[in-house]
């Protein structure tokens, strides 16, 4: 009997990685590594004119890829707001038992294939104003044309499934949940680790700040609660900002800069491969995240694996990926967010609990397990 055909769409993996490329990277290896026999993944990504490379794709032996050359990506998303659509059999030049759609939104199947998108949250919808222009309108018109092709629906946590049923009136039986977990902690060596900080220029102990600079992250308020800190603590650990530049972020922008200028000791790497991302992670005195809203919260889990203690907004979907192994304050009070950092880093015996805690959280997300969900959940679909 021949493998499960699966095609997916692996353009979120084009863009230097975030939270839905990483996703995306995972899963698909995660099926690849659990099911070696009984699927074959096949992905379709835009590269007109051939100039794009995918040395950095995941690769398994039963993993392979198509290239879209035939038209521009942009010319195929403006074409669906024409109320035109490119049938997913002409992109990926494959007949699929199965189609992922890794990134909300998902194409019209000429055979009717059975698919699942995953929705990682309802940012464009909660909270509109952060989200980019265009970006918003796309999603708020076409993320219910994928809800009903759908076989099922894909989301990332128990916080994101309840407002998605709410929403798009799905049953929650309708909806898997597939967390992100962190990969295995990496290793290097002392003088990899020693180039990695002397490249960023960090010489002492330091907080960090590790994510996409938009302004749902509420990236200012942590850079403003790092100015309340005693003396003693700014002069003796620096506040490090890393990850690319997103979308409506003059703000976050303008105050890294006014700060640097008034002499605070705030350094910005913006993005960071994956040898100076762990680096970062292992060597941090706390991690912190002032996000309001999130429809997971997978820095929290890499910081947690390398047993770095964290501080967190007090919002649902953080206790449900953190519980018990952060200190959590109220994003929305610069106070008390300087507050926490405070008390964890002149609490060293808070930080060794959160320390411990953390490491096994962050191993009690198993990508084993979401493969598994997944490919349960595909074959039921499938067989249907």
């Amino acid at each position: 009997m021949r493998p499960l055909r699966i095609v997916f769409d692996a353009s979120p993996l084009l863009v230097n990685k975030t939270g839905v490329a990483y996703y995306t990277e995972r899963l698909i290896m995660g099926l690849a590594a659990q099911y070696p026999e009984q699927v074959e993944l096949i992905g379709f990504y835009y590269n007109f004119l051939g100039k794009r490379s995918i040395t950095h794709f995941p690769q398994a032996p039963n993993i392979r890829y198509k290239a879209v050359r035939f038209i521009p990506s942009k010319v195929l998303y403006q074409l669906r707001r024409w109320g035109i659509e490119c049938p997913v059999e002409i992109l990926s030049k494959t007949a699929a038992d199965f189609i992922l759609y890794p990134n909300f939104l998902s194409y019209p199947s000429l055979r009717r294939t059975p698919s699942a998108p995953v929705i990682h949250d309802l940012t464009y919808l909660d909270l509109p104003e952060y989200v980019a222009d265009k970006n918003q309108r796309d999603l708020e018109r076409f993320v219910p044309v994928a809800v009903r092709r759908s076989s099922f629906i894909i989301t990332v946590s128990e916080f994101s499934k309840q407002k998605i049923a709410g929403i798009y009136h799905q049953s929650t039986d309708r909806i898997l949940v597939t967390p992100i977990p962190a990969e295995p902690p990496r290793t290097f060596t002392d003088r990899e680790e020693s180039s990695v900080l002397l490249h960023g220029g960090i010489h002492k102990p330091f907080i960090l700040y590790l994510s996409t600079i938009e302004p749902r992250k509420n990236l200012p308020s942590i850079l403003e609660a790092y100015t309340k800190l005693p003396a003693t603590i700014r002069n003796t650990h620096t506040m490090v900002v890393a990850g690319r530049i997103g979308w409506k972020s003059n703000a976050e922008e303008n105050k890294i800069r006014d700060l640097r200028r008034q002499g605070f000791d705030i350094k910005y790497l913006g993005y960071v491969d994956e040898l100076m991302r762990a680096v970062l992670f292992k060597n941090a005195v706390l991690y912190v995240n002032a996000s309001g809203y999130e429809g997971f919260g997978m820095p929290l889990l890499e910081a947690m694996s390398y047993g770095t203690p964290v501080a967190a907004s007090d919002i649902p979907v953080f206790h449900e990926v953190a519980g018990t192994a952060a200190s959590y304050f109220n994003y929305q009070d610069v106070d008390a967010i300087a507050e926490c950092i405070e008390n964890l880093i002149t609490d060293e015996a808070r930080r060794n609990q959160l320390s411990e805690q953390g490491k096994k959280t962050a191993a009690s997300f198993t990508q084993e397990a979401i493969a598994a969900s997944v490919y349960k959940k595909i074959l039921r679909a499938v067989e249907k």
